[in-house]
């Protein structure tokens, strides 16, 4: 089996899990339906913001909640998840999408 075949295999095991979307679960298309632009901006908007949120209240119940800190966790947070969800979820997702509608 090819490497790209099997991280595919790895990946899309993993995002099939309801726990994985949770408590966006309602942004997962089905298998055969790719991700689009639109849904990663979504999903970056929702999962980036959720962990901003969980960042942000870490920071403010251990004192060390700045205004540089909280602009800079908000830009990572949003970046991070943009990237992934650009670079790796929606490649491997669309690839077993195209791959079941043949």
């Amino acid at each position: 089996m090819k490497l790209l075949e099997l991280i595919t295999l790895l990946h899309n095991w993993l995002t099939d899990k309801d726990f994985m979307w949770w408590p966006f679960s309602f942004l997962r298309p089905e298998k055969n339906i790719a991700i689009t632009f639109k849904l990663t901006l979504l999903m970056t908007a929702c999962f980036g913001g959720m962990a901003f949120i969980f960042f942000t209240v870490y920071s403010i119940m251990n004192n060390a909640l700045t205004a540089q800190s909280f602009i800079l966790t908000f830009l990572t947070c949003l970046t991070f998840f943009f990237l992934w969800f650009n670079l790796i979820t929606r490649p491997l997702w669309n690839r077993r999408a195209r791959n079941q509608n043949k």
